[in-house]
């Protein structure tokens, strides 16, 4: 079984083949994408955010490390997975973009201050959730709220959310590492089941989605798991990580924001300018 993050980490794929029970994806080089999905219209996720490392390439599309998203002007939600150990002066956000552009262009870091959940476990990518602030509001920015307790409503047979990012498709050729925003609606995995494909999931901790042909995978990491609730897209989770990409009985793994720990942690250091 091959384990992965789903950030995008570097050209050569480095993946270690380990035991899902121990629930410990490894480092990999996969770039990844939205599985099944089709191409976001211009404006349908404003608060979709493409997380940039700026050593990685000239354009924005080679830039792309990992999703997230805009909660609120100065603040945004990514996994800690994408920002472990990360200097701020390394990376830039660049959110009111549904395609990345191709073309060179320089940029330079919008960010003041990375932080990851404290109790973050990169051996089993518990605690998955990081917060960036910016050093600048963004200027008519709009965003999602993240559900922090109440999500039991939503995890139910036959809900289906939305999953979006700029990861690999699993296509071949171009249309493999795409330039314009992925979207899919992706169903839910009861607890009991994604924990038949992951025996080592803490209970609570977690939210699983996706089936054969539908998946959020590398590159998408960081990225949120919505839903509409009252009129307001809602993130219930961040894309984490999981085995393959889209396989038969091997869901999507979100770090659920809901959790004590994750909430928690969301609400001491949010400002919610």
């Amino acid at each position: 079984m091959h384990m992965r993050y789903r950030a995008a980490l570097a050209a050569l794929v480095v993946v270690a083949t380990m035991s899902p029970a121990l629930a410990t994806p490894p480092l990999d080089g996969h770039r990844p994408k939205i599985i099944g999905g089709i191409d976001a219209e211009p404006g349908q996720y404003p608060f979709m955010v493409s997380l940039q490392k700026l050593d990685r390439g000239e354009s924005d599309h080679e830039r792309h490390w990992c999703g997230a998203t805009l909660i609120s002007p100065s603040w945004v939600l990514t996994a800690a997975h994408c920002v472990e150990d990360a200097q701020p002066r390394d990376y830039a956000v660049l959110s009111g973009k549904t395609a990345l552009a191709t073309a060179a262009r320089r940029r330079v870091s919008n960010i003041k201050a990375i932080h990851v959940h404290p109790a973050y476990d990169s051996r089993g990518l518990v605690n998955d959730i990081a917060l960036i602030q910016l050093r600048r509001p963004v200027a008519k920015g709009q965003f999602a709220l993240p559900l922090l307790g109440g999500d039991s409503g939503y995890l139910r047979r036959g809900r289906r959310f939305t999953v979006i990012g700029w990861g690999t498709t699993g296509l071949e050729g171009p249309e493999g590492a795409p330039t314009v925003l992925q979207t899919v609606q992706t169903p839910y995995v009861p607890f009991r089941d994604c924990r038949q494909a992951y025996p080592g999931l803490e209970a609570g901790k977690v939210i699983c989605a996706g089936e054969e042909g539908i998946d959020s995978c590398q590159g998408d990491s960081g990225g949120p798991l919505l839903v509409q609730r009252q009129g307001q897209w809602t993130v219930l989770g961040t894309v984490s990580w999981g085995v393959g990409c889209a396989q038969a009985d091997y869901p999507g793994v979100y770090a659920r924001l809901s959790d004590g720990h994750m909430a928690d942690f969301i609400r001491a250091t949010w400002t919610n300018d």
